[in-house]
């Protein structure tokens, strides 16, 4: 062969190469379904993560999909794909959308930002967990769940699990090993709170009912893996007995959001009087701002509305919004003309957590839904609580009314002489454990009675500003 042929044949095998390195399941911003980018060198393709979520009485199932592509010149990374699917009898895994793709576990745990599955390695579902008990109470187990998936295309194998941290002595994994994960799939892990003996912690301060009604609890929890390990955050709220709560900065710290609200961040009964009257406006100096009503950010997109945490008496209690324009009722005994329902919190036999009236992520009733659209109407938000009617006995106050709205003129009853002053509902633009604002999501917290602890309902809003 000459040397004219030579270089005929390099430039063929040389234009065989480039044409191999863009073909095959590659393309991504070039064509490539799988997500990669190809370039002349090595390209690292971009990882996706989409969840739905169906919700069946007390149980959601999710099912996340994580598709990775990588592209060299030379080589083209084929899809994969991981598909996971777990339901919990009592408990829920909610979607919550406030935040680029977050997602919680059941009982607690926030993921921000793409899905832990998404990483292509073997990871806890979310970077938290939580666990609610009463102090004294042995039976049911005070439990929760994570799950712990396997992204890659092995299998994972588990060898152990351990806790450490301030609490750790309070936790154990009822998980057995060794265990091993298939691709794409998931291991459940259970943790258990201790509740009862000795070695459980001094009381909250403060005689009783002390600043706090519960302690906050803390440990890491650590899978052994055949490729590393995985780590999640473990956090316990035990409460004094099974009508006392954490404190709105507590739970805070359990959600894994930074912000200061003022007179609940630490003290779960700031207003002694117990009046209704008495709830203090939009507090300065504090990361409320006043907020009675919104408007949706992005046109294109719902607003999410997800029941991040409950600690109230227990019911069957619906939630939703409604046009900030609507004509008033007489009184908060009834609910404003339309009012629309976005979802509804449950009551599931569970003596730890007050027949899940006391904890975070509460579970929501079959149906329930995490997102509305109210177009560019602007809207306020309701909670029935069921102060007035007592359809669940829980020793509510009649003169607080039925309904809670975040337009504090609505929160009165004639009938009561109850002032149309009542600031019930605050509001926080959202941050996370750094502190960094989450764009166009908010903190709602809201007082059912007159303590105001501002937390007997937390929502998280997404895609959504404050009304002009």
């Amino acid at each position: 062969m000459n040397n004219r042929s030579i270089l005929l044949s390099a430039s063929l095998v040389g234009l065989l190469v480039s044409v191999l390195a863009n073909c095959g399941t590659g393309g991504g911003a070039n064509g490539n379904p799988d997500g990669g980018s190809t370039t002349t060198g090595t390209t690292t393709g971009t990882t996706t993560a989409a969840m739905n979520a169906t919700t069946t009485g007390t149980t959601t199932t999710g099912t996340t999909t994580a598709t990775t592509g990588t592209t060299t010149t030379t080589t083209t990374t084929g899809t994969t794909t991981a598909t996971t699917s777990a339901a919990t009898t009592g408990t829920t895994t909610t979607t919550t959308g406030a935040e680029a793709g977050a997602t919680t576990g059941t009982e607690g745990g926030t993921t921000t930002g793409t899905d832990a599955a998404a990483a292509g390695t073997t990871a806890f579902s979310s970077d938290r967990v939580v666990v609610t008990g009463v102090r004294g109470t042995a039976t049911p187990t005070a439990q929760t769940i994570i799950n712990l998936h396997n992204a890659g295309q092995t299998s994972e194998q588990v060898t152990g699990f351990s806790l450490s941290g301030t609490n750790a002595s309070l936790f154990t994994v009822a998980t057995k090993v060794p265990a091993t994960i298939a691709p794409g799939a998931d291991l459940q892990v259970t943790v258990d709170m201790t509740t009862t003996g000795t070695g459980l912690p001094a009381m909250p301060p403060g005689p009783a009912p002390y600043n706090s009604g519960s302690n906050l609890l803390t440990a890491t929890l650590t899978a052994a893996l055949g490729s590393g390990s995985a780590q999640a955050s473990v956090y316990g709220l035990l409460l004094v007995q099974n009508n006392y709560e954490p404190t709105l900065g507590q739970i805070l710290t359990t959600l894994g959001y930074d912000l200061n609200v003022g007179q609940a961040q630490n003290d779960w009964n700031p207003n002694t009087s117990m009046n209704a009257a008495d709830l203090p406006g939009v507090e300065a100096n504090t990361d409320e701002v006043a907020a009675p009503s919104f408007v949706k950010a992005t046109g294109a997109a719902s607003v999410t509305m997800n029941v991040v945490a409950r600690f109230s008496p227990e019911g069957i209690l619906p939630y939703g919004w409604y046009p900030s324009s609507a004509m008033a009722p007489a009184s908060n005994e009834t609910k404003i003309a339309g009012a629309m329902t976005v979802g509804t919190m449950s009551m599931v036999t569970d003596a730890q957590t007050s027949n899940k009236a006391r904890m975070v992520y509460p579970p929501p009733v079959a149906g329930s839904a995490t997102s509305f659209d109210p177009g560019t109407t602007a809207f306020g938000i309701w909670v029935y609580s069921d102060q007035f009617s007592e359809m669940w006995n829980e020793g509510g106050k009649p003169a607080n009314g039925n309904y809670d709205y975040s337009q504090n003129a609505l929160n009165t009853d004639n009938a009561a002489n109850t002032p149309a002053v009542v600031n019930r509902i605050k509001a926080y633009p959202l941050k996370d454990a750094t502190g960094t604002l989450i764009p166009q999501s908010y903190l709602i917290a809201v007082e059912e009675a007159g303590n105001g602890d501002y937390q007997d309902y937390v929502f998280v809003l997404g895609n959504v500003t404050v009304a002009p």
